[in-house]
């Protein structure tokens, strides 16, 4: 009786969650940056419907859907082949099982609510779910907590979540190597990708000591 292999190095699809959080601009540049990387086969994503309410509100009034909101990204035909949309309530997506391998998923931006909920277990909706199942399955997860100033029971899910392994990356700017809103942007997003293990197409933002 033969078993099921894959080789060791196999590149394994990625997933991102977009939240209800403000910050529609980092959620479709990630889209862009991520979809494009040579180290990302398929992008999977679950985009809530208050994602999209946010969306409209920050990016263009005539986003209805998640193919409006990818349509925002601008991707080029190969970028927009790998993305693969699923609705918040569709709970039998294959991302919602570990026996579906991915390299891990990111949450950007990540809402307080969906952060508490991540931090213990609530999974209420696709993009909970395939957060929980990084956890249980010791997969990277990050999460873009989009929120300031924090009171103590956001101080005390992030706790949570960090004990539970997932990383939560506040989207900081990096005022070091960063001029404008564009460049803020990517500079996140690379760090992003490198807690990912992926590459990105980004010019060079990263710090490199005094000059």
């Amino acid at each position: 009786m033969g078993c099921e292999t894959s080789p060791v190095n196999e590149p394994l699809p990625l997933v991102l969650g977009v939240s209800g959080a403000s910050g529609a601009r980092l959620a479709v540049r990630a889209l862009a940056l991520f979809a494009a990387s040579p180290d990302v086969p398929a992008l999977h994503c679950v985009v809530t419907p208050r994602a999209l309410l946010v969306a409209r509100s920050e990016l263009n009034a005539k986003i209805r859907t998640t193919r409006d909101w990818v349509a925002a990204a601008g991707l080029p035909r190969a970028a927009r082949s790998k993305v693969v949309l699923y609705a918040e309530e569709a709970v039998d997506a294959p991302v919602s099982s570990g026996s579906f391998r991915t390299r891990g998923m990111a949450v950007i931006p990540c809402s307080s609510g969906t952060l508490g909920s991540i931090a213990h277990g609530i999974s209420r909706g696709l993009l909970q779910r395939a957060a929980d199942v990084c956890l249980k399955e010791r997969r990277r997860l990050v999460l873009a907590f989009r929120e300031t100033p924090l009171s103590l029971v956001h101080a005390e899910n992030i706790v949570a979540a960090t004990r539970a392994g997932a990383i939560v990356a506040p989207p900081v700017p990096a005022f070091y190597a960063a001029r404008t809103a564009e460049e803020m942007l990517d500079a996140y997003l690379l760090r992003v990708a490198d807690l990912l293990g992926i590459s990105v197409d980004v010019p060079p933002l990263r710090w490199t000591g005094p000059k």
